[in-house]
């Protein structure tokens, strides 16, 4: 008896030493069924296609300008009053919590391209104190931010009543989380504050993954 009570004490010293492993799921399909896999494996898996779309500056920003780099993406419209403006501030706590780490860039795809022109970017990204370089307001073709919503991001942007007259706008309140190869490694309701809180952890252990 004394021989087991000893090995159970060495187990649970054991066990302290060892560091936590932690590591963040991959999502391979839309569904968005969370997948463990290796670094090997994760190497094959899905990732965000070759995009161009043009920014708040008028630069075009591409697949290449995120590589590399932690991304946080999400889908919004320049006058949209309902979402939208709860989303921005959650995304605004991720932008202050990393406005010095070059590592991390945020992207926000207008879902109302016919209305939100460079002009109307720029005006709500110096409004709203989102920061260049930072954080990306995105417009382009709307068959092309459809596109990379749905077979991208794997974001279901379904039509719901908006604020544009004229347009059956796109609302969704998912943002994702893309490691430096673009895989999606986490998806979120972004206008609750507890799943931000969710996605600064897991940047954390994913920006870990690159050290």
């Amino acid at each position: 008896m004394r021989l087991l009570a000893l090995l159970a004490v060495a187990a649970v010293i054991l066990s302290g030493c060892s560091e936590p492993t932690e590591t963040l799921p991959y999502y391979l399909s839309a569904d968005l069924t969370p997948e463990w896999l290796t670094s090997a494996a994760g190497s094959e898996v899905h990732k965000i296609p070759p995009f161009a779309l043009r920014n708040q500056e008028n630069e075009v920003v591409t697949e290449a300008d995120i590589d590399g780099h932690i991304v946080v993406a999400s889908f919004f419209f320049t006058s949209c009053s309902q979402v939208c403006p709860i989303l921005k501030s959650r995304l605004a706590r991720i932008q202050e919590a990393y406005i010095e780490d070059d590592r991390v860039v945020l992207l926000s795809h207008s879902v109302a391209p016919m209305a939100d022109s460079v002009a109307a970017l720029a005006r709500y990204a110096a409004t709203n104190d989102i920061q260049t370089g930072r954080w990306h307001l995105l417009t382009g073709a709307v068959e092309d931010i459809d596109a990379l919503a749905r077979n991208g991001y794997f974001v279901d942007v379904e039509g719901a009543p908006g604020d544009l007259d004229g347009y059956n706008l796109l609302h969704t309140e998912t943002v994702v989380l893309l490691d430096g190869k673009r895989r999606i490694r986490g998806v979120y309701t972004g206008t609750l504050q507890l799943e931000v809180e969710r996605i600064l952890e897991d940047m954390a252990v994913l920006l870990a993954e690159r050290q």
